[in-house]
């Protein structure tokens, strides 16, 4: 359990509940909380900075639009917000392409650019290896680091962003893990148990 996601989640959805009644206050606070988080998806994945800005824009207007559709049974606030980044910056990389392409035909661009668990916790060797190791797994498996390190979602947050059940999810982050452990034992440097840490984190 994480106690600070929670109270953050907590608040946004009072906040959204309060701008859905017209609270300009409680909308721009929300809007100042969303904000960087989106903005970092998307400028991760769209490379160009003047479409990532109108990407961003466009998310948020969104946003606005749809709030009565917010289902917290569903899901945060921060999830809902970031599926409909995904969203947007799909739909961004198809109109990039000559003719229409499959969501799978994207997956190196969603991964985004930022591959690392993440580039700001890597803080020594051995966190450095990882994100080596990590580079060369499959682009829907750095997406789902890239939301679980990157933006700081739940397991079950990044299941619902990509369209998973949790427990592939899960399965998935625990199988990557064992696999990057077993990388890593190879070049002698050891994560994991070896060092008294839980080998499934990503997984809670």
């Amino acid at each position: 359990m994480d106690l600070r996601k929670d109270m953050r989640d907590k608040r946004q959805r009072l906040w959204l509940s309060l701008a859905r009644r017209g609270n300009e206050d409680a909308f721009r606070r929300l809007y100042g909380e969303l904000f960087r988080p989106v903005a970092a998806y998307v400028h991760g994945r769209v490379n160009n900075p003047q479409d990532a800005e109108d990407v961003t824009a466009q998310v948020f207007r969104n946003f606005l639009r749809h709030l009565d559709r917010y289902d917290s049974d569903k899901g945060s606030v921060m999830t809902w917000t970031l599926t409909m980044a995904r969203n947007a910056v799909i739909d961004q990389l198809r109109r990039a392409r000559p003719q229409a392409v499959d969501v799978d035909d994207l997956a190196e661009q969603l991964a985004g650019s930022h591959i690392g668990p993440l580039n700001r916790l890597v803080r020594d060797e051995e966190l450095q290896a990882i994100g080596r190791h990590l580079a060369r797994q499959p682009a829907d498996i750095r997406e789902m680091f890239a939301l679980r390190f990157e933006q700081g979602l739940r397991v079950r947050e990044v299941a619902e962003v990509m369209g998973l059940s949790p427990d592939a999810a899960k399965q998935r982050f625990a199988r990557t893990i064992r696999k990057l452990q077993l990388q890593l034992r190879d070049e002698d440097k050891g994560i994991g148990q070896s060092k008294g840490e839980s080998p499934c984190a990503a997984t809670d």
